[in-house]
């Protein structure tokens, strides 16, 4: 197939992402152009824009979020990257490297009979809970089932890892997706991480079993994440509170994540494609308003 459009769109278990090959028209890219392009309303829509920017092993990935800000690593985004690498002929075989902001990672696209990508294995990497790599501010040791204070009398306990970006990890006995929704931001935004960080909520449901619910630095609430459902496994894992290959359910569905003795991290789920399309001459002229000036 040849990319014959300005963007497609596709989703990993909810989590949906725009792939381009270069900015709109020629323009340079600005975080209110990519506000837009991610807006529901007024653009296309999605939860970030994957942004190709080497076409040759390995392949170079940039990582947008709706907000305009960049993301190191994305797991539902880098599944989503590798099948259209593959399906658009830039990777000719089925096993390929891709150059991230977070690290190098290897992927593999297992096929249907249609020939298209169905679901894809990523290699993200080693977990590390190292303050600094993680971006924990004036910690002299790993953040590990510590307490964060969120204002209002509201305190928490979790693990602060990263697979390549940024993550808290706290445990619960019962999911409440309107809590995480209320305090997401408030611990996304906390002084204790400069850099801003990703949440997950965690309940063990089996030895082998976690669910999850997801706040998304830069993002918000979101249904699915690969690298979201990667921390929560490492840390259930690392605490002893599950056994690896761990299965992550969210509200947007499954995924495999295998974590090692060694801390690598594997991931493993299916990936869709939703549709491809062309700017239209009056979106142009909106994103050409705020494109960042030469």
């Amino acid at each position: 197939m040849a990319l014959d459009q300005d963007f497609i769109k596709s989703h990993g278990l909810g989590n949906d992402y725009i792939v381009m090959t270069a900015p709109p028209s020629g323009l340079s890219w600005s975080p209110e152009m990519i506000q837009l392009i991610c807006d529901r309303n007024y653009g296309v829509g999605s939860d970030g824009i994957l942004l190709l920017t080497r076409d040759r092993e390995p392949f170079g990935l940039r990582i947008f979020n709706p907000d305009g800000s960049e993301a190191e690593k994305s797991g539902n985004g880098l599944r989503i990257f590798a099948k259209f690498l593959y399906e658009y002929g830039y990777a000719k075989g089925e096993s390929f490297q891709i150059e991230t902001l977070g690290g190098m990672v290897s992927a593999r696209v297992t096929l249907g009979d249609d020939r298209l990508v169905k679901r894809v294995l990523v290699d993200m990497g080693s977990y590390t809970m190292d303050p600094e790599k993680v971006g924990v501010k004036g910690a002299l040791a790993p953040h590990i089932e510590k307490e964060i204070d969120l204002g209002q009398g509201v305190r928490i306990s979790g693990t602060a890892v990263s697979v390549g970006n940024p993550h808290f990890v706290f445990f619960v006995d019962q999911i409440d997706e309107d809590w995480i929704r209320k305090w997401g931001s408030a611990i996304e935004n906390n002084p204790l991480f400069p850099r801003r960080i990703n949440t997950q909520m965690v309940k063990v449901t089996g030895e082998d079993q976690i669910e999850i619910r997801i706040w998304e630095r830069g993002a918000g609430y979101t249904l699915a994440s690969g690298s979201s459902s990667c921390a929560a496994a490492s840390v259930s894992v690392h605490l002893g509170k599950v056994k690896s290959p761990v299965r992550v359910t969210m509200p947007g569905g499954e995924l495999t994540i295998d974590v090692s003795k060694s801390g690598d991290v594997r991931m493993e789920g299916p990936v869709s494609s939703v549709m491809s399309g062309r700017f239209s001459s009056e979106f142009l002229k909106e994103l050409q308003k705020c494109s960042a000036q030469p």
